[in-house]
């Protein structure tokens, strides 16, 4: 069994404690936060070491697995230390916040031979692996191209670093990252080349608040993300893939369960059943230990999640410049 230590008590964390209480191969050995009263609540709940350091946790001989879910910027240091105490690591998304960073991370991944994994969980999400079973076995023929939309109001209650495009926060890399994700697994190829827009049209601060990105694939599929927060609008989520002989949606997009996956031909639509749970981070969580026990390379690998970085950063770089950017090979 492995002991596992969680350093960032935030919002995200709670899906991992879920997930490490889920599994039979896990269990929660340590938390680290510098915030005390979260770090106390937390101790009560599952009865676990808590350290008010990240250095300390990592110290902890209990603890095989660390699980990082720190602010973005943070991520690199975090994951780099972990590794060097000969700790496996899952760090959530985005893997960094440039791939000088995600580089420095494999380096230290490959120098230790510890495992390192990405919190990528979308693949894990029911109806996405449905959708890209569907694509596999070409059920709709070959795919032409998808596009990926996401309108939602704000949620004003956030850190004061998400609300900061210095420190890193903002919608394109809290959930562009996941769009980018999505794209890239389904379609099975890499980004060559984008055009893209990201800016803060609709709040005050300085992060970004819309999206719209025009990524080009490798194997000549074209992929359309489009996520907005809005000041005044309408909710909705929307998946569509455009195949060579029919269609397949995601009729709630990035909020999709097992009942919303659907096939379009002749003008019909027709509903896919989807059995799988929705527990995503516990099995995004027992395919990390898998791997581990098995020395086998994890479902989302370092190397394809420090790509999803070179293309959110490249989506940047369009967005400043006005125009297309191509990827290095």
């Amino acid at each position: 069994m492995y002991g596992v230590g969680i350093v960032g008590l935030g919002s995200v964390s709670a899906a991992h404690l879920r997930a490490v209480a889920a599994l039979e191969s896990t269990h929660l050995r340590a938390v680290a936060d510098t915030d005390a009263n979260r770090l106390a609540r937390v101790r009560g709940e599952h009865g676990c070491a808590g350290y008010s350091s990240y250095e300390d946790l990592l110290a902890d001989a209990g603890v095989d697995l660390v699980i990082v879910c720190l602010p973005h910027s943070l991520h690199c240091e975090v994951t780099v230390a972990a590794l060097e105490a000969g700790k496996h690591v899952l760090v959530e998304k985005p893997m960094a916040v440039n791939v000088e960073q995600c580089d420095a991370m494999i380096a230290a991944a490959q120098r230790t031979g510890k495992q390192l994994s990405v919190g990528h969980m979308h693949r894990f999400a029911p109806a996405n692996r449905a959708a890209k079973r569907l694509l596999r076995e070409r059920a709709v023929g070959d795919l032409v191209c998808l596009c990926d939309e996401a309108y939602r109001p704000f949620n004003p209650n956030r850190s004061a670093w998400y609300l900061d495009k210095a420190t890193h926060g903002g919608l394109w890399y809290q959930n562009g990252i996941h769009l980018i994700d999505r794209s890239c697994w389904w379609t099975g190829s890499r980004v060559v080349a984008v055009k893209a827009l990201i800016d803060s049209r609709f709040f005050k601060f300085s992060a970004d608040d819309v999206v719209m990105a025009l990524l080009q694939f490798d194997n000549g599929v074209y992929s359309t993300l489009i996520h907005v927060w809005w000041r005044t609008g309408g909710r909705r989520f929307s998946t569509e893939f455009v195949c060579t002989d029919g269609m397949l949606q995601l009729r709630r997009g990035i909020e999709s369960g097992r009942n919303d996956l659907f096939i379009g031909r002749d003008g019909n639509w027709e509903q896919v059943e989807v059995r799988e749970d929705h527990n995503t981070t516990t099995r995004q969580l027992a395919a990390f230990v898998a791997a581990i026990d098995a020395k086998t390379e994890p479902p989302v690998t370092a190397e394809y999640a420090r790509h999803l970085v070179a293309v959110l950063t490249a989506c940047m770089e369009s967005s400043r410049r006005g125009r297309e950017v191509v990827l290095e090979a």
